[in-house]
């Protein structure tokens, strides 16, 4: 089963900030600089923070992981352009 989750970073040096932002698109949308939406399963979750872990400075750097439930979900506000990315295991006709 796949959980949504919001996960934002906070990275100082460009080098790493650009190498975790490529690592992120391979596990989610990027819905803003440092922000990506993911529909992940545990063993995918467990697996984004392992390669996290081995290309961040702990003492400079942090990952926020935020586990919205579906009904979080439906009280999404966006101002501006963009939409919540869908869960890519599931199509609404």
């Amino acid at each position: 089963m796949t959980v949504f989750y919001v996960i934002c970073f906070d990275v100082h040096d460009a080098k790493r900030l650009r190498k975790v932002s490529n690592e992120m698109e391979n596990f989610g949308v990027r819905v803003q600089r440092s922000v990506f939406e993911c529909h992940l399963e545990s063993g995918q979750l467990q697996e984004l923070k392992r390669r996290l872990d081995k290309l961040m400075n702990p003492t400079e750097d942090q990952v926020r992981y935020y586990n919205l439930c579906g009904k979080d979900k439906l009280h999404i506000v966006i101002d501006g352009s963009g939409r919540v990315s869908a869960d890519p295991d599931y199509n609404l006709l």
